[in-house]
């Protein structure tokens, strides 16, 4: 008997032990793993965009005259796609661009900048929700529908006809060179805002490996191996930290630029790129 009733309690000790110890455990599980604010849960919105359509004139009278319309051709007018897409809502946090921006979702700086219809690149600030397209802005594209054909009020002498058409040349989309631009310089002066933004345009991808970055007082950065792609954006800090995606840092203790200093960019040939004048 006795043996049953020791059985007993040591039966019901160890359920006690296990259920303290879930409860534990749970409690260190959501203190770890907190649930997601619904701030923090990004909203997807669709957008359309609708364009204007171009109604065809249908009047066919000319300073008071009506004039007979040739037969078989249309109405002069515009037809306009209404693409549809998606956009998220991002939270703005600290040391975001829209460059860097741009590069982590895959977007231009230009996308971002009508998506937000913003007309400063650096007027984001800490907080700001702003949108982000889940792809690039589609581009609007027409189709023309030829003009109306209105024949003269006054006798004209026949012509032989010629029959067919003069063939048109398809026009041939040029390519922009790849270019790196420095596109402003923030915080001139003060070491811990001090940075250089370089901005990418043209097509094409640019390795900026060996790449230097120079004043006119003998101080140079050299860059890392780096490429920027189409529509990309690096900043360039004078002060110490950790290299990323989107940031550099100088590993400097005093600030480097001041106002009317001319910064100069260089490739790794030393050919001159790019030249920028602190205001």
């Amino acid at each position: 008997m006795r043996q049953l009733k020791r059985l007993f309690y040591i039966i019901l000790l160890n359920v006690i032990i296990s259920a303290i110890t879930v409860g534990v455990v749970l409690q260190l599980w959501e203190r770890d793993h907190p649930p997601m604010s619904t701030e923090d849960t990004p909203n997807v919105i669709v957008v359309t965009a609708t364009q204007p359509v171009t109604s065809p004139n249908t009047d066919n009278s000319v300073s008071g005259i009506n004039t007979p319309v040739l037969d078989g051709l249309p109405a002069s007018g515009t037809i306009q796609a209404t693409p549809t897409f998606e956009m998220l809502t991002y939270r703005v946090k600290e040391g975001d661009t829209l460059g860097a921006l741009g590069v982590q979702f895959n977007l231009s700086v230009e996308d971002l900048m009508i998506a937000n219809n913003l007309t400063d690149p650096d007027s984001l600030y800490v907080g700001q929700i702003i949108f982000i397209p889940t792809a690039p802005l589609p581009k609007a594209t027409s189709t023309s529908i030829p003009t109306i054909a209105i024949a003269s009020p006054s006798p004209r002498p026949s012509a032989t006809s010629t029959h067919g058409s003069t063939p048109t040349a398809a026009p041939t989309q040029i390519e922009q060179e790849p270019r790196v631009i420095i596109d402003t310089v923030i915080g001139a002066g003060t070491l811990e805002n001090e940075r250089v933004v370089l901005h990418r345009t043209g097509d094409g991808d640019v390795s900026l490996l060996d790449w230097r970055l120079a004043d006119g007082a003998g101080n140079e950065y050299v860059f890392p191996m780096l490429t920027l792609y189409k529509g990309g954006s690096i900043n360039l800090n004078t002060r110490t930290g950790q290299d990323s995606v989107v940031d550099l840092f100088w590993g400097l203790t005093s600030p480097v630029w001041t106002p009317g200093e001319i910064v100069s960019l260089y490739d790794a040939q030393n050919i001159l790129h790019a030249t920028y004048t602190v205001p």
